[in-house]
């Protein structure tokens, strides 16, 4: 009879400590979870704060046009680049785009700009722009062409950027291929 109540006592004994050990795992598991979850908001509430120092508001797109300002974008006026382009003759047209025409123009200070007027009958809102003006400040590349500013006033949407002095990159990529079909039809 012994033997069975031994091992009897040997298996509650194995059950206690399996029972032990998983309970321990799970308060363990749960442990590190409170604490990685601890660790992200912690940093979460860090980026917000640096957001909020910076100027940023948690609103997805600049409201006003300190932000824009802020980030080295002017903020022209319609008058200022209705000048610009000599009032937007068909003569200073570069080049057309899905949103509208870009003008060729010379800004008050000198400096040459291509000036994308954005078609009025186009579907984008005044927040859309917003977004796209916020996107495109933040861009930095050898290969994009900078904004310089815009303008949205009077139901005229505008971007402002550098100018490329030699055409469109476009024209540059027809011309290799009309380039390279020339040569290939000649060998």
């Amino acid at each position: 009879m012994e033997t069975e109540n031994d091992e009897y006592g040997r298996q509650e004994r194995i059950a206690l400590v399996a029972i032990v050990v998983v309970a321990s795992l799970t308060v363990a598991s749960l442990l590190v979870a409170f604490t990685y979850y601890c660790y992200i908001r912690n940093k979460l509430s860090k980026r917000l704060k640096n957001h909020s120092r910076d100027g940023y508001e948690d609103k997805g797109c600049f409201t006003d046009l300190e932000t824009a300002t802020g980030k080295g974008l002017n903020v022209f006026t319609f008058k200022q680049l209705n000048s610009a382009t000599g009032g937007f003759s068909k003569s200073n047209v570069v080049g057309h785009g899905g949103f509208g025409l870009v003008y060729r123009g010379v800004l008050s200070d000198g400096r040459k700009v291509a000036i994308k007027l954005m078609d009025q009958a186009g579907k984008q809102g005044e927040e859309e722009f917003e977004v796209e003006v916020e996107l495109l400040s933040r861009l930095r590349s050898p290969y994009l062409l900078a904004l310089l500013g815009y303008c949205s006033d009077d139901n005229h949407k505008v971007l402002v950027y550098e100018f490329m002095p030699n055409g469109c990159l476009q024209e540059h990529l027809h011309h290799i291929t009309r380039k390279l079909k020339v040569e290939g039809k000649q060998g």
